[in-house]
């Protein structure tokens, strides 16, 4: 079995100094300062993640039948990540296919 060290390496630009070194929040959705191809290259889609993007879209497309999804993680569970990857994957349409 591979170790944890050989299975999660961290990639080389994340210790350059010219990278975000803060949380994104949902203003960068309003302010256009998220860079979409590159938020989804460096971020792994889990199961959850495509739960909620399956179930928004079908709602979005009227085929859905829950008009509410609520999103109960703790603080630091990924609300807000998973806000903005369904709010990145609905403004630009051509990101869905490599999702």
């Amino acid at each position: 079995m591979k170790s944890l060290y050989e299975l999660c390496q961290v990639r080389q630009d994340v210790f350059l100094d010219n990278q975000q070194d803060d949380a994104l929040d949902l203003a960068n959705l309003v302010d256009g300062s998220i860079d979409a191809k590159k938020f989804f290259s460096e971020n792994y889609i889990t199961e959850g993640m495509n739960t909620l993007v399956d179930m928004a879209f079908q709602r979005f497309s009227g085929t859905g039948a829950r008009g509410l999804i609520r999103l109960k993680q703790s603080m630091g569970g990924g609300k807000t990540h998973n806000m903005i990857a369904l709010a990145l994957l609905a403004k630009y349409p051509a990101l869905r296919r490599g999702i």
